[in-house]
């Protein structure tokens, strides 16, 4: 299945999961945030979130600070 992570096209399997698409990307999930099709998604759902054909995944890395 076709998605688009940060602007880039990606391959997944069908049944993807955002926990899998991380772990796919090998990307560090500590401080990491996704949103799919404009939505935060928070990391305990990670898992149950499954990925449809051109969803819109953007991956940010959160910072803290003043």
């Amino acid at each position: 299945m076709r998605i688009i992570v940060n602007q880039q096209p990606q391959q997944c399997d069908h049944q993807c999961t955002l926990q899998q698409l991380v772990q796919q990307l090998d990307i560090n999930p500590n401080g990491l945030a996704l949103a799919v099709n404009q939505q935060v998604i928070a990391k305990r759902l990670w898992s149950e979130h499954a990925l449809q054909p051109d969803d819109q995944v953007v991956a940010f890395q959160i910072v803290t600070g003043g």
